[in-house]
């Protein structure tokens, strides 16, 4: 080859391969998170606990008790009592039959599941730990609203709903993925959302933080769980589809994006923290084993 088309590909190479390289990757585009939620490194996780075959499809958890994760899978009316320190299921309840059980959560003494459709348990634990009381509640959301996460707030003393679809109800528009709160005094959602995350939001939240454009196209978040720091009080949310952990505080303002990496969660469905601020965060197995990965605070 002529030495003049040897320098001229070399150059072309240098110039076009080196933009090609210095173009953001998946992870840079979504990651921004302030110094002070830099609490966790979600690349490298402290444990990883994979569950028995029974919960394949764990779709919810919460911290129970010292040690305890409360579990679900998604397609049968059980809750499984979890001890990630000897890494076995200590108890199982039935408070349901055969449905579609997505999120999970904990005052500290009842467990509540919420049902794809919006429907809500309260479930009663009896000192024995049997089932002493379930009280099943239909709310105004729907199937098409497609719930995945449930959260308790303490401070309010209700539950947080997050929509994966449809955000609204009887036909209010919502912009974006819904969040409702649940009211436990009188057993009823309130119709007016606390807070929306719409694409736009995310988009906004990027570009007041990065200064390259990207494919905004790109931006898929659907919800799939949710849990409450106890230390900072922010919501923390992932998605599955989207692979992404949004941080937000009480009103739904985004303060921290983080790329979930598939590699290490493929199809993340719960979250809970423990009371010390370790994060758990499980997976579906996809046909193997279930699992729950553990991140301490730093």
């Amino acid at each position: 080859m002529p030495k003049a088309k040897i320098y001229l590909l070399v150059a072309w190479t240098f110039m076009f391969g080196c933009q090609h390289n210095s173009r953001p990757t998946a992870e840079a585009l979504f990651h921004f998170v302030p110094q002070q939620f830099k609490q966790y490194n979600l690349q490298k996780p402290d444990a990883k606990y994979f569950l028995p075959y029974v919960l394949e499809e764990i779709s919810g958890m919460a911290y129970y008790q010292p040690g305890i994760i409360a579990c679900i899978q998604d397609e049968d009316g059980k809750v499984f009592f979890y001890n990630h320190k000897t890494r076995e299921i200590e108890n199982t309840v039935r408070f349901e039959g055969a449905g579609d059980y997505e999120g999970l959560a904990s005052d500290g003494e009842k467990l509540y599941v919420a049902e794809s459709n919006g429907h809500i348990y309260k479930i009663e634990i009896g000192s024995h730990g049997d089932i002493h009381k379930v009280k099943k509640y239909k709310t105004a959301l729907k199937k098409q609203n497609d719930v995945e996460g449930l959260v308790y707030d303490p401070t309010l003393d209700k539950l947080l709903v997050a929509c994966k679809d449809e955000s609204s109800i009887e036909g209010k528009k919502q912009k974006g993925r819904s969040f409702y709160y649940f009211d436990l005094e009188d057993k009823k959602i309130e119709k007016k959302a606390a807070f929306n995350i719409s694409r736009h939001d995310i988009k906004k939240y990027l570009e007041a933080h990065k200064d390259f454009e990207y494919e905004v196209n790109r931006i898929n978040f659907k919800p799939s769980g949710i849990a409450l720091h106890p230390i900072n009080d922010h919501f923390y949310i992932i998605a599955s589809i989207g692979k992404l952990m949004l941080i937000t505080d009480k009103q739904g303002t985004i303060k921290g994006s983080i790329p979930l990496d598939p590699r290490l969660l493929g199809q993340p469905e719960g979250i809970c923290f423990a009371p010390n601020g370790d994060l758990f965060i499980s997976s579906e197995g996809q046909g193997d084993k279930g699992y729950i990965l553990k991140f301490n605070m730093n």
